[in-house]
């Protein structure tokens, strides 16, 4: 499976918790696999999650970050979802003191309004998948 098909079938499966799942057969009559990269129904903080903009746009980016490299105190004011295509990062939330890494292959609900800084872990760049849901024309990072 690509990774492509992987950083879709999170968005879907974290866009579309309640939604019903299709039959296997469907997908094994296709030929297609899907591979669930992360499912929440919160954020790596707890936070439920709540309404999207409405009016709103998705973007779809990526981000690399080269080792050693930091990525400083910011937040996201409407939801966040990344895809951790490779490396390492391990991300400090400066209101409650939690600390996480993550590595490929894991999708992550980003924190609503909450500060946060990352650093990567080793020696490896970090390639990250991100899908934003904003308003139109808005940005979701705001740095301090």
């Amino acid at each position: 499976m690509s990774r492509r098909h992987a950083c879709i079938a999170f968005l879907l499966a974290t866009g579309c918790a309640d939604a019903p799942k299709p039959p296997a057969a469907a997908s094994a009559s296709t030929g297609a696999v899907v591979t669930v990269a992360g499912r929440a129904s919160a954020t790596v903080t707890g936070q439920p999650l709540g309404a999207l903009p409405s009016p709103g746009e998705a973007v779809i980016s990526t981000s690399l970050i080269p080792a050693g490299g930091l990525l400083p105190m910011h937040k996201h004011p409407w939801p966040r979802y990344v895809y951790v295509d490779r490396g390492r990062l391990s991300v400090r939330y400066e209101a409650s003191g939690l600390v996480r890494a993550f590595g490929p292959g894991e999708g992550v609900v980003e924190a609503v309004d909450e500060w946060h800084e990352g650093r990567v872990i080793g020696t490896e760049p970090v390639r990250l998948i991100v899908f934003d849901q904003v308003p139109p024309g808005q940005t979701n990072v705001v740095r301090r």
